[in-house]
């Protein structure tokens, strides 16, 4: 038994009176309600109540009359590892030492042990003991007769006072351990702080080495700043000439598409008066010529719609710069379906399939989202294999942006895929279908005017976005469009 994780009740009674080794036998052990009788040579019972025993743990007691067999239990109980807790002793042994002698024994063989000293002799003191034994807090006297409640609370006081006596000494020895332990690992610390200090030194004398060449290489970097700040100053008056210059661009621009508008209505009106006499033509003339000129008159008047056209797809483009209105948020699938409602006449003529798939909303300039949209819808219809019916997919998604922006930080695209099963393009044009008036079909064959696929490479790239195309000839084309969702 460990004595100290458990609470140790053991105690040891030292009499010579067979009578108060029985009252303690009673008092400390189970056994019911009793009346002590102390002995002839008294005039009254010590214990003069009945006293029934509390419902606890019994003490684990010992008893023996002399002080000598008493002393020889306590060092024999201290050598097992089973101290005794507490020791009750009578003042006055008549049976070789007397009380103090064998309590000097006992602290001898086991200092720990708390003592008990009884007495029936009112003229006993404190006075008589203390020269003896000192000033000791493990020494009480108890007055005879004794209360058995008041020896059984004083023997749970004293024993739990041992016991956490003896927690505190283990409590003592862990810290003086962890003392010890810590003093060991300060001193070791100690040692590396004495080794880091002198490569510290050693790093000092180095550091003074570099800070001479810093101090030359700072001589030197004043001079690259001088040249650095003259250039920063030609950059400057560089970026107020190109101001200029961008100023004067701008205002040329808006008189080029001024003048494009105005060219554009002037060219149209002789174009329009050519196409009217055109119609008065065959309607007045037309009984009167033959079939050559009925034909030379037809095409005229195709060169005449062309001319139209053309005039119409180039004011288009000079105007996609100039549409400045207030952005908004988009529903590309509501965009999609107003398209395909406005070339409703067309998919009925060619019987075309136009599977529309899930589509972002985006931020942006409805006319030119709308234009662009429109002319690859338009294409994907015209460029159709001969006697095929189109099938067109329109898709698109929401993608992380992964290019390079001046705050650091990706925003969000928005990629329109529209594949189509149509003729495809030659490899070799892949990269020269969105230039200026761009045609890989003669007129008879297809109608247009080549500045289609131009108009949508002008408005993507206003939009910072991107536009390619993936192409195999007679399988079908699929443009990719690629447009920030919020400009």
């Amino acid at each position: 038994m460990n004595p100290v994780c458990t609470l140790n009740r053991r105690i040891l009674v030292i009499d010579d009176s067979p009578n108060i080794l029985d009252d303690f036998q009673k008092i400390l052990r189970p056994g019911g309600a009793f009346i002590p009788d102390m002995g002839p040579e008294f005039s009254q019972d010590l214990l003069d109540e009945t006293f029934s025993h509390p419902v606890k743990e019994p003490f684990e007691l010992n008893c023996v009359d002399n002080g000598m067999s008493g002393c020889d239990l306590v060092k024999q109980a201290k050598v097992q590892g089973s101290p005794f807790a507490v020791v009750f002793l009578d003042l006055r042994l008549l049976n070789g030492w007397d009380g103090i002698e064998t309590v000097e024994r006992i602290w001898d063989e086991d200092p720990g042990v708390q003592v008990v000293l009884c007495t029936a002799y009112p003229d006993f003191g404190w006075s008589e003991v203390l020269p003896r034994l000192g000033h000791r807090d493990q020494l009480l006297i108890l007055r005879k007769p004794f209360d058995p409640i008041e020896v059984w609370q004083l023997s749970t006081a004293l024993t739990m006072k041992w016991h956490w006596t003896q927690q505190a000494r283990l409590r003592v020895q862990e810290l003086e351990q962890i003392v010890t332990n810590r003093t060991g690992q300060l001193e070791k610390t100690n040692r590396r702080l004495e080794q880091d200090l002198l490569r510290r030194q050693a790093v000092e004398v180095q550091l003074a080495q570099v800070v001479r060449d810093l101090e030359e290489r700072n001589l030197e970097l004043s001079v690259v700043r001088d040249q650095a700040l003259n250039e920063i100053h030609e950059r400057e008056r560089i970026e107020i000439i190109l101001r200029h210059k961008t100023e004067e661009l701008a205002r040329s621009n808006r008189d080029l598409d001024q003048f494009a508008s105005v060219a554009a209505h002037d060219l149209q009106e002789p174009i329009h008066s050519i196409q009217v006499f055109l119609d008065l033509l065959r309607v007045k003339y037309g009984s009167v010529m033959d079939e050559h000129g009925r034909g030379y008159l037809d095409r005229v008047k195709k060169a005449a719609g062309r001319m139209q056209q053309l005039i119409q797809s180039l004011l288009v483009y000079s105007r996609v710069d100039s549409q400045h209105t207030a952005e908004e948020t988009l529903a590309l699938r509501d965009i999609v379906d107003d398209i395909l409602s406005d070339l409703g006449t067309r998919i009925e003529e060619f019987q075309a399939v136009v599977q529309v798939g899930d589509l972002p909303t985006i931020h942006g300039n409805a006319f030119q989202i709308r234009q662009l949209l429109q002319n690859l819808l338009g294409n994907a219809l015209k460029f159709h294999q001969p006697g095929v019916p189109p099938v067109i997919h329109v898709s698109g998604k929401t993608i992380q942006d992964r290019r390079r922006t001046g705050s650091g930080k990706s925003g969000l695209l928005c990629q329109i895929e529209i594949h189509d099963q149509g003729i495809g393009i030659p490899a070799e044009q892949l990269d020269k279908i969105f230039g200026m008036f761009k045609r890989l079909h003669r007129k008879d064959e297809y109608e247009g005017t080549g500045i289609g696929l131009a108009v949508c490479k002008r408005i993507v790239d206003q939009c910072g976005g991107a536009i390619s195309v993936r192409s195999k000839l007679g399988e079908g084309s699929t443009f990719i469009v690629t447009i920030p969702t919020r400009n």
